[in-house]
């Protein structure tokens, strides 16, 4: 079957992954924090004015998001709609349903959502990495262009590379490509206008087999778990986060022998009548830190890209975890690299959720005695 992403699949995970964040934060009214130059505004619909400058980082969540202002750092947002406007001095990360860009980032742009664009008056002064059901690229991309989805339209300049991985792609009439072209997509879904130019090559690569779907749709419902672990247990998912970046080596061990040996010692404990219990636990367990696995990795990954900005305690953890979670899902749809970033991740993790539970399991013992 060919790789082909299914537009409705992507956008209600998307919004989903999006209303999960939110709903842990809570509140109608956008509350706004502030932690020196930097601006978080959580909950509601925030909205960022024409006139409104911030000296950082614009760190917006809510249902609705408006951002027309200036932002002297980067933009990161979540929401179920998004409108980015005004003007970014940094990088935009955006997650949501509806993402639509139509200011000017001086960097990069990381985007992933259902329906994503980039409208006629959007510039990105670097690299662009876009994901979604449904993508249009009408603006200006200074860079490469890596886009992904179920149906990516392109129809406006780009001065480097593009790659695209879809179930179809179109190129308009104003798409001028000063790099190369390389698609994977089903030959009967490429449409070419003959006004786009492409000035280096244009390479087909053979449409994915199996279903690309079920890998997006895998990686937001990891980052939604992800969320909501970290809402229940926010100091445990921190421990193990911080355990990951003291013993990376000793994670991996054990995460691998986490991930090998545990199926041997449930098979072994199974052969007995008395020992089938025992499997059973072991099997909830061993499933339960695999699914649960790339929170840490996630959580490690957000903390290190927000450094202080991120607020100490629950919500911290929550944005660390979806700005984390969001890179490992743009991440993890680069073929074959993706999945072996994705395959590490989890070994990891796993190995650092391990090593947290042992430690306080041993905690508590030893205040027990």
């Amino acid at each position: 079957m060919v790789y082909r992403t299914r537009p409705r699949f992507v956008q209600v995970f998307a919004i989903l992954l999006t209303f999960s964040a939110v709903g842990c934060f809570g509140g109608a009214t956008p509350r706004v924090m502030r932690n020196g130059e930097d601006m978080l505004m959580v909950g509601g619909a925030p909205f960022v004015r024409a006139l409104d400058s911030v000296p950082g980082d614009a760190i917006l969540m809510g249902g609705d998001v408006n951002f027309e202002g200036s932002a002297g750092g980067d933009y990161l947002g979540a929401g179920g709609s998004q409108k980015i406007g005004g003007h970014v001095h940094g990088s935009i990360r955006s997650a949501g349903g509806e993402i639509h860009a139509s200011g000017a980032v001086d960097r990069n742009a990381t985007i992933a959502g259902g329906n994503v664009s980039l409208d006629s008056s959007a510039v990105i002064g670097g690299n662009a990495y876009i994901t979604g059901g449904s993508v249009t690229v009408g603006g200006a991309v200074r860079g490469s262009l890596m886009a992904s989805g179920g149906e990516v339209t392109i129809n406006g300049p780009v001065g480097r590379d593009v790659e695209v991985t879809a179930g179809a792609l179109h190129l308009g009439s104003r798409a001028q490509i000063s790099g190369n072209l390389r698609y994977r997509v089903s030959k009967n879904k490429v449409t070419i206008d003959p006004g786009a130019k492409v000035a280096g090559a244009t390479i087909v690569l053979p449409p994915k087999q199996g279903n690309g779907t079920l890998g997006v749709l895998w990686l937001m419902g990891v980052v939604i778990a992800g969320i909501v672990v970290v809402a229940l247990f926010p100091r445990f998912t921190t421990q193990s986060a911080e355990t990951l970046y003291q013993r990376p080596a000793r994670s991996a061990l054990i995460g691998l022998a986490w991930a090998c040996l545990v199926p041997i010692g449930v098979v072994i404990a199974a052969v007995t009548f008395i020992g089938i219990p025992l499997a059973l636990v072991a099997v909830a367990t061993w499933l339960t830190v695999l699914l649960i696995a790339n929170v840490p990795v996630a959580l490690w990954i957000g903390k290190k890209l927000l450094g202080a900005r991120a607020a100490p305690g629950r919500n911290g953890a929550i944005l660390s975890v979806l700005v984390g979670g969001l890179i490992l899902v743009v991440v993890g749809l680069v073929p074959v690299i993706g999945t072996l970033i994705a395959l590490a991740a989890a070994v990891v993790g796993a190995g650092a959720i391990v090593l947290r539970a042992t430690a306080h399991s041993t905690a508590q013992a030893d205040y027990a005695i």
